[in-house]
């Protein structure tokens, strides 16, 4: 294996795709949201990389414009009850939501990772 690193849109694939964004060879998650301590293929360190609050925002900021933007573009979604509108809308923003968070927190690690920023310890 090289000691070089890989390309920030090569490490930003492998993150997306929840992978060590060094090696890409192994899992980066041992659980829906929880990093594991260090890649069990290239042993890189990933749980020193703080990924706590950034992909939330990022992917409330995601969602919030893929579901409430359509709302202002199509008028004729408030042509329904409110009470209809108002449930799918939130049912399509926790679904969003919870499917794109891990895929989002992935790319952040590996960000993190390409820029070297690990967590003091």
């Amino acid at each position: 294996m090289s000691s070089e690193k890989a390309p920030l849109p090569t490490a930003l694939w492998r993150g997306l795709r929840r992978q060590c964004p060094a090696c890409g060879q192994a899992s980066a998650f041992r659980a829906y949201l929880k990093i594991v301590d260090t890649c069990p293929n290239c042993h890189t360190p990933l749980g020193l990389y703080p990924c706590d609050d950034g992909p939330a925002y990022i992917t409330m900021l995601l969602v919030g414009h893929l579901v409430i933007g359509p709302l202002f573009a199509f008028d004729f979604l408030w042509k329904y009850p409110l009470a209809g509108v108002i449930g799918v809308i939130l049912a399509a923003l926790v679904v969003l939501t919870l499917t794109l968070l891990p895929f989002v927190k992935g790319g952040f690690l590996s960000l993190l990772w390409h820029h070297g920023l690990k967590r003091s310890r």
